[in-house]
């Protein structure tokens, strides 16, 4: 086979490989920033979960725009602790 043959598939092979790097970059930023990965009309989000005890969890649950702290124990129950402000508290301001 000809090397004059061999360099243009090469070329070609290598700048696919580039533009299959430059998506799955991109995607995966996107992704990770909540642009994408979420079906539409998806309305519950976990935002947070604590293990206390191999026994015991608190789950910080988004539904909608109300945020909920929930508690749940062996056997599969459920709790509702508080109904939170979903607007973080602002962090307090440093004095010098």
């Amino acid at each position: 086979m000809d090397g004059g043959v061999l360099w243009p598939i090469a070329r070609a092979l290598l700048a696919l490989i580039g533009v299959c790097m430059l998506a799955w970059v991109s995607l995966t930023w996107l992704s990770r920033r909540g642009f994408i990965g979420a079906p539409l009309g998806t309305r519950l989000q976990l935002i947070e979960r604590m293990v206390l005890s191999p026994r015991r969890q608190l789950y910080l649950v988004r539904a909608d725009s109300r945020v909920f702290l929930l508690g749940a124990a062996d056997g599969g129950q459920v709790s509702l602790i508080a109904e939170l402000d979903p607007q973080p508290p602002s962090q307090p301001k440093a004095e010098a």
